[in-house]
């Protein structure tokens, strides 16, 4: 028996948990049973990449280590993120052909030799990134960063949104995110590859926007920050995202017809009928009696024929955001669409507006955060920080479009209803994988759309 038919018999008779990373999961993570091995890569010492398959058909990217007759998933520390910096470092190919390593340099001499050190400096020792997300990450020798995809996209048919936008990013020598690396591919499930794992530059000391926002927030509102300083993150971060939008933009763009609004009306109305159905309790209370304003305000996405689309981020928050250096810097992270939103929808080009629409909700949500989980917190402040956050982000992302001659690519007509819809998907989210968060949507819908007298 060879390796793979020893591995493919293991892979076999292992449980469910197999295929997922070792982290809180919401009930939606059930796998049924028995699984089978699509295809698998070997690292080398009992290592694996492996694409398996459950019984519902579910396709999923598994690190693997193999030893005393069974397989586990790998977890820090067992050296397949290490192998596959190793595999990106050289110039050499995977030995199995469906699986296709993707390797970037950057287009600015000095920056291709970065990337070079850094991945020739990674060394073995790694560290798992211990925050909420929908992927599993690894940090290899403080140097890069290995995210390894969960469950594929069930359509094949539709390129994976994040690895042709990383691309885009890189290809232009859009400096706002960790330095592109490289991608593991693997092209078992015609006709688009299956993104398994990308490689990006380590951030040394980048802190994430659900700790760094809500830290400056909470420092706002006990007088330690004046609000010029408070404010300066949103103003910055407009100018990175309206820099994403315009490297994107360079890569060709489209404008929305009749068909695509009625698509965009339809999409938001799903949404809210979704959460109306699973949200409950006082929450849902008060989310079935602004449903008829919302459901009046989708109607609005009509009247927006006209609109241009390029590729655009997807699912921007303040949580995609890292800072890092000394003065603070930002950059941008996980291009790969929506969780709740179909592939299909997350792959095609959108407003800038739906990434607009996405940082204010999250700017909201940052407020609404410190405001439930500080003692004693002035409410007051908090309120005001969220609308001059707002207001600043905006006219910064304005600004900064139309300096660079971008001006057209943002209709202000867009943002409103995205908003709402925003905050529709943040509660499937929240019944879906993150139970305590709904509180968040209730407030941010409140909000939007106050209680009629």
């Amino acid at each position: 028996m060879n390796p793979t038919q020893r591995l493919s018999r293991l892979v076999a008779t292992a449980r469910g948990d197999l295929v997922l990373p070792l982290r809180p999961r919401a009930a939606a993570d059930v796998v049924a049973l028995p699984l089978r091995l699509a295809d698998a890569l070997d690292l080398g010492a009992s290592r694996w990449v492996c694409v398996v398959i459950d019984a519902d058909g579910g396709q999923w990217t598994v690190p693997v280590v193999e030893g005393s007759g069974e397989v586990r998933r790998a977890i820090a520390g067992d050296g397949v993120a290490a192998a596959l910096v190793t595999m990106l470092a050289g110039s050499g190919e995977p030995a199995s052909p469906a699986f296709v390593m993707r390797r970037w340099r950057h287009p600015l001499p000095d920056n291709a030799s970065k990337q070079r050190k850094l991945l020739s400096e990674a060394g073995t020792h790694e560290r798992s990134i211990a925050v909420d997300q929908t992927n599993d990450s690894i940090v290899v020798g403080e140097r890069a960063v290995v995210k390894w995809a969960v469950r594929l996209p069930a359509d094949h048919s539709v390129e994976q949104p994040a690895a042709r936008r990383l691309g885009m990013l890189a290809d232009h020598g859009f400096s706002g995110i960790p330095a592109t690396l490289g991608m593991l591919q693997w092209t078992g499930s015609p006709p688009h590859p299956a993104l398994l794992a990308s490689v990006t530059e380590f951030l040394p000391g980048a802190v994430d926007g659900w700790t760094w926002a809500v830290d400056d927030v909470r420092a706002f509102a006990a007088g330690d920050v004046a609000a010029d300083n408070a404010l300066l993150p949103a103003r910055q971060l407009g100018v990175l995202v309206a820099g994403m939008h315009v490297a994107f933009a360079s890569s060709g763009r489209a404008v929305a017809d009749e068909k695509t609004t009625q698509r965009w009306r339809d999409r938001a109305n799903h949404a809210l009928d979704d959460a109306l159905r699973l949200v409950d309790g006082p929450e849902g209370e008060r989310l079935a009696r602004r449903a008829p304003r919302i459901r009046a305000a989708f109607e609005t996405f009509l009247e927006t024929s006209g609109t241009p689309l390029i590729d655009v981020h997807g699912d921007l928050h303040v949580g995609q955001v890292l800072r890092h250096g000394s003065p603070s810097r930002y950059a941008l992270i996980d291009f790969d669409g929506n969780p709740v939103t179909a592939i299909e929808e997350g792959a095609r080009r959108q407003p800038v507006a739906l990434d607009v629409a996405g940082m204010l909700a999250s700017l909201d949500h940052v407020g609404r955060v410190v405001i439930k989980r500080t003692d004693g917190v002035d409410v007051d402040a908090v309120l005001a920080w969220i609308g001059q956050a707002q207001a600043t982000f905006f006219a910064a992302y304005r600004s900064a479009l139309l300096e660079a001659g971008a001006g057209a690519l943002l209709d202000d007509r867009v943002i409103r209803p995205l908003q709402l819809e925003q905050e529709c998907r943040e509660f499937i989210y929240a019944v879906r994988h993150l139970p305590h968060w709904r509180y968040v949507p209730d407030a941010a819908l409140s909000a939007l759309l106050p209680d009629e007298e």
